[in-house]
């Protein structure tokens, strides 16, 4: 339904609060994003909902009700077609029945930054998308908050998505250090922007090498084992053999080779 495509949102010289950042939201999917204060949560939130348009890359939405594609480009100002992508407070997620408005109850994907992370709020949020029928996406710090309610989670650090993938192979076994360190309460910010040399995650990881003083890891499909996949930006997964310790973090069974490449993993039926 929705289509993000390489958004960027640039403040001060060089400094990324977005850096292109893409992926795509089936309808009536839930997608969670975690990340720290600093990640980028707000700011890709605010490009949604139209409230930031300031921005590069592409927006392309499907409309639930058949209507024609709409292409929401940089500095589209914010009339009938934005609400589409409507904003909700977290606040609607703190009562057992959550009133919605009546923009809000038609919009195509709602959109809900800072959601509180307990499981009652959560499970609201799930009835909630399954009364109206739209897409939803829903921020907050704690991956983890998310389970059994998301179908897919994507982690921002610094502007950069880090880790993006089914939500039970994320939860099965996060593949990136900073997802790891979330999952474990070790992740504490503020992120890093993005733009610097190297990657982003580098001062904080327990699994820096020096190839990361100055390599940018890209996104990309990695496995460990027999487990599912998630697309993960981290040099590790580059290797023959990563870090032992980061494949017993990432809780998967390490199969004869230790790790699949990207070329070696069979896509989804």
């Amino acid at each position: 339904m929705l289509s993000v495509r390489q958004v960027t949102v640039t403040f001060g010289e060089d400094q990324f609060a977005l850096c292109e950042v893409a992926f795509d939201l089936p309808a009536g999917a839930i997608l969670g994003v975690a990340g720290e204060p600093g990640s980028g949560r707000t700011t890709l939130t605010r490009v949604l909902t139209g409230e930031l348009t300031d921005f590069t890359g592409r927006l392309t939405l499907r409309p639930r009700d058949g209507g024609p594609e709409i292409t929401l480009r940089p500095g589209t100002p914010r009339p009938s077609r934005w609400e589409r992508l409507a904003a909700a407070s977290p606040r609607v997620l703190d009562a057992d029945t959550p009133a919605l408005t009546p923009r809000q109850r038609h919009a195509d994907v709602l959109v809900i930054d800072d959601a509180p992370p307990s499981a009652e709020a959560i499970g609201r949020l799930a009835r909630l998308r399954d009364r109206h029928g739209f897409a939803v996406v829903v921020t907050c710090t704690d991956p983890a908050a998310l389970r059994g309610v998301a179908d897919e989670v994507a982690v921002l650090y610094g502007g950069r998505l880090v880790e993006h993938g089914r939500a039970e192979d994320v939860w099965a076994g996060p593949h990136h250090p900073h997802t790891i360190d979330l999952f474990g309460g070790a992740g504490t910010g503020p992120s890093r922007p993005a733009g610097t040399p190297g990657c982003p995650y580098r001062h904080r990881c327990a699994y820096r090498m020096t190839v990361c003083d100055d390599t940018d890891p890209a996104l990309d499909l990695v496995t460990v084992g027999s487990g599912g996949t998630t697309m993960a930006a981290c040099l590790q997964y580059e290797r023959e053999a990563p870090d032992p310790a980061l494949l017993a973090a990432s809780g998967r069974a390490v199969g004869p080779r230790g790790y699949a490449s990207p070329r070696d993993v069979q896509p989804r039926k």
